[in-house]
């Protein structure tokens, strides 16, 4: 169950950055963060009256704290993105997402991982590159832009890390802080700067709303796999979410797969089954 929980993660995750990509075309960034933050912040907030068992206040803390942490991670990504080659910052930062937090369930946490488990975790981690890798790209890659990378992953890690000492039954409140924080935050800058938030392009809107829903619903989703798991399976396997991104790419971008995609894919399997069995 923490497998199948962890890649279902990983492809609300991958499925939330190809719809923020797409409407990253079309309006700003921070409209897309606002709007789909705001957005994400409704659907969670229903979903937690729903679904919760108890609501315990710390975690909204916690939440708003690991909220944070990921919004300075996406800070940082988009930056990375725009100044450096995507495909050195899009894995870097996805690899290190996944280090930060089995790191820590390993060292800290004390997770205990069988040698097949490893040797999955490897091969995650190898898929992560190679799918995400985009050697046509030639844009300098600079120490500031490795630096940038590594630092957005990183906080994307201590997000999944944050998350991970909320208890499981007040799952989703801490996400409902987090959107709080980030959406509050964001939604204050629009106000002070006499700006709209929501695009007049109706396709524009849809994209939005269905990436606030993909959002909030990948992060409440990894709660209840690091629950089922371990803290080191979820987050690696929920890192696998480039997979999901490049194969909706190909499906309704048509954008075709070089050939280390198509090992990465393999690899991701085979982790995946690996950590499964192991």
């Amino acid at each position: 169950m923490a497998v199948f929980l962890s890649l279902l993660t990983a492809a609300l995750f991958g499925t939330g950055d190809f719809l923020g990509g797409l409407a990253g075309r079309r309006v700003r960034i921070l409209q897309v963060l606002a709007a789909s933050h705001l957005v994400g912040l409704a659907g969670i907030t229903v979903a937690a009256l729903l679904l919760a068992n108890e609501f315990i206040a710390v975690d909204l803390a916690w939440g708003a704290l690991a909220g944070s942490s990921g919004l300075v991670g996406l800070g940082l990504l988009y930056r990375g993105l725009a100044l450096g080659p995507m495909g050195v910052v899009a894995p870097l930062t996805a690899i290190t997402s996944a280090a930060v937090p089995a790191a820590w369930g390993v060292l800290l946490s004390g997770d205990v991982l069988s040698g097949r488990a490893w040797l999955g975790v490897v091969l995650a981690l190898s898929a992560i590159a190679l799918v995400s890798w985009a050697p046509t790209e030639k844009q300098p890659v600079t120490a500031m832009v490795v630096l940038e990378a590594l630092l957005a992953g990183a906080g994307f890690g201590f997000m999944f890390v944050i998350l991970d000492q909320t208890d499981p039954a007040s799952a989703p409140w801490s996400i409902v802080g987090g959107r709080l924080l980030t959406g509050g935050a964001l939604l204050l800058f629009f106000l002070a700067r006499r700006e709209r938030i929501v695009p007049t392009d109706p396709i524009s809107r849809r994209l939005l709303i269905a990436l606030g829903g993909f959002d909030a619903g990948s992060n409440a989703l990894f709660l209840y796999a690091a629950d089922a798991g371990s803290l080191t399976i979820a987050a690696v396997l929920s890192s696998l979410y480039p997979v999901s991104t490049v194969v909706l790419a190909r499906i309704v971008l048509k954008e075709r797969l070089t050939r280390g995609q198509q090992l990465g894919f393999i690899a991701a399997l085979a982790g995946a089954a690996l950590i499964a069995v192991g």
